[in-house]
């Protein structure tokens, strides 16, 4: 609560003591501070204050809602588990949630962009020797996917996938995706 008032008082003294607006809030996760910023209406009904989501926080949402779903599963459609040696393990969803916010800082001046990075990660995680997905993956010799690289060496043949879940994980770990890769979030980071 006291977050809360500090900041709607900022805001308000903003042009009396400072002599600026300030027309963009960056949101913590902290949703009240935010609303009551704007309900005070610190510069009339001209200019309005837009929030921006921190990377951070956003980054964030991806791990905690990997960890929620890998507490809450039961079996797969493959009859197993989510969790388990080779399936949805702490340091995959580690490792998910840092290229999730790597693909959103590397791609911040293009929402497009930005999506389709998102999307680059997971069919990039669900990619198999037998059916590789690469297609949303950056290509060229400096990409950070493995396979691009070995395209561009012309040695795709001898590539082998490490770091890929089972379809029947992915398929679980798909409306994560889905929403957190929504152009109402993205665009506001």
């Amino acid at each position: 609560m006291m977050e809360t008032v500090g900041m709607v008082r900022i805001f308000q003294c903003s042009l009396s003591h400072r002599s600026v607006r300030y027309t963009s809030y960056i949101r913590d996760g902290d949703s009240k501070t935010f609303s009551s910023i704007t309900a005070s209406n610190p510069y009339g009904e001209d200019i309005t204050v837009s929030k921006i989501e921190c990377v951070g926080h956003v980054q964030k949402r991806m791990g905690t809602r990997l960890r929620k779903l890998k507490q809450m599963s039961s079996k797969l459609s493959d009859g197993k588990s989510i969790v388990g040696k080779g399936r949805l393990t702490d340091r995959m969803i580690d490792l998910i949630t840092t290229y999730y916010g790597n693909a959103i800082r590397q791609n911040k001046t293009c929402l497009s962009d930005m999506q389709k990075a998102v999307w680059a990660v997971y069919f990039h995680i669900r990619s198999s020797d037998e059916e590789p997905l690469h297609s949303f993956c950056p290509v060229g010799p400096n990409s950070w996917c493995k396979y691009q690289n070995q395209v561009v060496e012309d040695s795709v043949e001898t590539f082998r996938h490490s770091n890929k879940l089972p379809v029947a994980v992915m398929d679980a770990i798909k409306p994560v995706f889905n929403g957190l890769s929504q152009p109402k979030l993205l665009q506001n980071v």
